[in-house]
């Protein structure tokens, strides 16, 4: 059938491709051929082939996610115990598979778990707890009445709270050890994050966040099996969480990229692959949320979903688009959980698990990122590893260099997904901001929305 369908048409080749493209573009083909996403590593506009490795790229695409689909999971901002308990059991009824419940700062005695998880069985829903207390006290308190098994988990990264704050994590760590001895036997709870956020957050390139993330995961497994922790244990219990940007498939690549080094950390560690139970969470970016035109976000927030789930992870939350500005409503929250619902089921991208595979282009360039990702995870080996990275000032300094990069990229006009370039009169379009933690050795979570304002839709000019 194939030799009869394309039998009429000759073979064509790159130079054909770029004697077309010349053509079309009318001499603005260099604009193609310089896709950078970052040093040294860039789109190539046309591959084929014979430009690829078959063996490195089976090898990537044999460690992708096999079953197709991923969780809903919204984000819900606790409030009062009964408002957030009516908000979750919403969520749930339209479109929700799992939550994400953000406590934020609230101590745990004032969340009155009876009335929060009113009508809500933690062995049936999985609700991932986000917070910044002792893994210990939240699991005393959700495992009250709760049954045997729970689904769900803890997302709380300690590692990252204490490059944050400065708050050792050496309590935290003793906290975690014991609720993943309580939980040997559920499968489906997670006990700690291995947080992307902070990165990203803090202006990271796409091979740094790789590089620091696989560094972090590393610590933790060396954290926990000193305390006797199984390295099967440390590694399927970690829910590992990352943002997506604008660069639309440069961040497939990057989940696909992950992916790939998970498993030689894996491999390294000597855990069976077919044991292996990877969950990669992804969240869409806060960092480059527009105060002044929300709705802007939501086309971002779009497109980064559609990486996400093209890249193959397990869960996504989608942030509404206006949750910067104000309390979450009704209609941002129906948003942002409609945009995962239209993917998988009018998108049909919820029917292929690896939908980016044989794309020469992004088979390539995963494999560009996951190099040197690998390369810098090894020169933060070298360095002492991932806490004395960051005692001595390597990753700060890194991410410094980093976001300065980005911000006189966008101040320079560079463009991306939603609208940054064309202003309004009143916007300035100076980029004034300082690194956050220039000078201090701790990272904050500032968005880079903060130090300029993407125009109103309706302000595009002719």
């Amino acid at each position: 059938m194939a030799a009869r369908l394309f039998s009429d048409f000759s073979p064509s080749g790159q130079d054909a491709w770029q004697k077309q493209a010349e053509k079309e573009l009318k001499g603005r083909l260099k604009t193609l051929s310089d896709w950078k996403i970052g040093v040294d590593l860039h789109l190539a506009p046309y591959l084929t082939l014979s430009e690829t490795d078959p063996e490195t790229m089976a090898a990537m695409q044999a460690c992708q996610k096999k079953i197709p689909g991923w969780q809903n999971i919204p984000s819900v901002n606790f409030t009062d115990p009964r408002k957030t308990n009516v908000a979750m059991k919403q969520a749930l009824a339209n479109g929700a598979e799992v939550i994400l419940l953000d406590l934020g700062n609230t101590d745990l005695i004032h969340c009155e778990f009876p009335k929060l998880l009113h009508g809500i069985r933690l062995s049936d829903t999985a609700i991932y707890f986000r917070t910044g207390e002792n893994a210990g006290d939240v699991f005393k308190e959700i495992s009250k009445n709760a049954g045997y098994y729970l689904k769900g988990g803890i997302a709380f990264d300690p590692v990252a709270h204490w490059m944050r704050t400065g708050k050792s994590f050496a309590d935290k760590l003793n906290a975690l050890v014991s609720v993943l001895n309580q939980t040997r036997n559920m499968r489906e709870f997670r006990a700690y994050m291995v947080e992307g956020h902070l990165f990203h957050n803090n202006g990271a390139t796409l091979v740094q966040e790789l590089g620091m993330m696989v560094s972090a995961t590393v610590n933790y497994i060396d954290l926990l099996t000193d305390q006797k922790i199984s390295p099967l244990l440390a590694f399927n219990r970690a829910w590992f969480s990352i943002s997506i940007g604008t660069d639309f498939l440069a961040e497939i690549a990057k989940l696909r990229a992950f992916r790939f080094l998970l498993k030689k950390i894996a491999d390294a560690y000597q855990i069976p692959h077919e044991l292996c139970t990877l969950f990669i969470h992804a969240q869409t970016s806060t960092f480059y949320n527009a105060d002044a035109a929300p709705y802007t976000n939501m086309i971002r927030a779009s497109s980064e979903a559609m990486s996400a789930v093209m890249g193959g992870c397990n869960g996504l939350t989608v942030m509404p688009y206006d949750h910067q500005l104000k309390e979450q409503n009704d209609f941002s929250d129906r948003i942002a959980r409609n945009v995962s619902s239209i993917l998988s089921h009018e998108s049909a991208l919820a029917y292929v698990a690896d939908p980016a595979a044989g794309s020469y282009m992004l088979e390539k360039v995963s494999l560009d990122m996951a190099d040197k990702a690998w390369e810098l995870f090894l020169e933060m080996e070298e360095k002492g590893g991932f806490v004395k990275c960051f005692e001595t000032g390597f990753i700060q300094n890194q991410l410094n260099a980093a976001l300065s990069h980005r911000i006189k990229d966008l101040s320079e006009g560079k463009v991306m997904i939603g609208i940054n370039k064309y202003s309004e009169d009143t916007d300035t379009g100076i980029f004034n901001r300082k690194n956050d933690h220039a000078g201090s050795p701790y990272l904050t979570d500032k968005n880079l929305s903060q130090c300029f304002k993407a125009s109103a839709l309706t302000a595009i000019k002719p």
